[in-house]
């Protein structure tokens, strides 16, 4: 085989070709880590995957500010697993529309949430490690009357629930 004059195998072509595809292929490639889903600021820490559920604020009780965001194809209802006198809360449930996002601030350790779907008259558990994926600000700036634990802003686009946030007087 001949190309310009020059005499070239194609087991060496072949190779040449193949190095060059690996070497330019991460090139604007933006890496598919877990992070790469969620706004500037807001990073994948402080919170674990146990028995089903997602504890926010692991061994902390810092005022934070997490995103929820649900990668299932299916809406679910997330619960604050009330352990301690049940009757006295206002309660915590939420619903997330598949692809939305909900916004809750935390100043409590270990606060515990469920996920769970509404059947034909039944609740049936989820496992939220596989329906949602989380983030916190790591420097979060709230107003003084901005404090305790609340949902910011509830099963919203991104871009909506992000300006939700800003409305509140709440920065990062």
């Amino acid at each position: 085989m001949k190309y310009g004059g020059n005499k070239v195998t194609f087991p060496i072509r072949k190779f040449f070709i193949i190095t060059l595809f690996v070497l330019l292929s991460p090139i604007g490639c933006s890496g598919g880590t877990a992070d790469s889903d969620f706004p500037e600021g807001c990073t994948a820490e402080s919170y674990e995957f146990r028995s089903q559920n997602v504890i926010l604020n692991e061994s902390s009780s810092k005022q934070s500010l997490y995103l929820l965001h649900n990668v299932s194809d299916k809406s679910f209802w997330l619960n604050h697993v009330m352990s301690k006198d049940p009757g006295a809360s206002a309660g915590w449930a939420s619903e997330l529309n598949a692809g939305n996002w909900s916004a809750i601030t935390i100043n409590l350790e270990d606060f515990e949430m469920n996920c769970t779907t509404l059947g034909t008259g039944e609740v049936m558990d989820s496992n939220c490690e596989e329906v949602i994926k989380v983030c916190k600000f790591e420097k979060p700036v709230f107003n003084s009357e901005d404090s305790g634990s609340f949902w910011v802003a509830e099963n919203k686009p991104l871009t909506n629930l992000l300006d939700d946030i800003k409305s509140r007087g709440i920065s990062w």
